[in-house]
């Protein structure tokens, strides 16, 4: 679909995908965000409604959750994995995997904007070096 931002980004070779299958691409979410294992889970293809996922990829997804919250735990020290899927900004529905470490003092819709709108309320700052350390392990626990 033209003008998608996640169906532009499948169409590119991206460096960021932790894991892929047939249906499904997995990234980690921006820097800005400041937060170790924000993930995205994406379909391949553009789906805008649960009504249009086939049941294969339905069924993929849960497995998938619990894959990437596995690996998450192995990596980084995390006391809860939100899971949020707004796709109003961009309608290509899509699931944020959003990570509480267990030392965050931010919990609930705060966390969830500082992953989702890059509002960041903490004043330590994760370095690239540091955030591509955690995405080079959690391909490798992925893969």
């Amino acid at each position: 679909m033209s003008q998608c931002p996640i169906c532009e980004k499948h169409e590119t070779v991206n460096e960021d995908v932790l894991f892929e299958n047939q249906n499904w691409v997995i990234t980690h979410g921006p820097l800005a965000s400041q937060l170790f294992g924000y993930i995205y889970i994406e379909p391949k293809r553009h789906v805008e409604n649960w009504t249009e996922f086939t049941d294969s990829e339905l069924a993929e997804i849960g497995p998938l959750i619990k894959k990437v919250e596995s690996a998450l735990k192995e990596v980084i020290s995390i006391d809860r994995l939100y899971s949020v899927t707004i796709s109003e900004a961009v309608r290509h529905i899509h699931f944020h995997l959003i990570t509480r470490e267990t030392t965050s003092e931010v919990k609930g819709l705060p966390l969830i904007e500082q992953a989702t709108q890059q509002k960041v309320v903490t004043e330590q700052r994760i370095s690239e070096a540091e955030l591509l350390h955690v995405k080079t392990k959690l391909k490798s626990v992925l893969s």
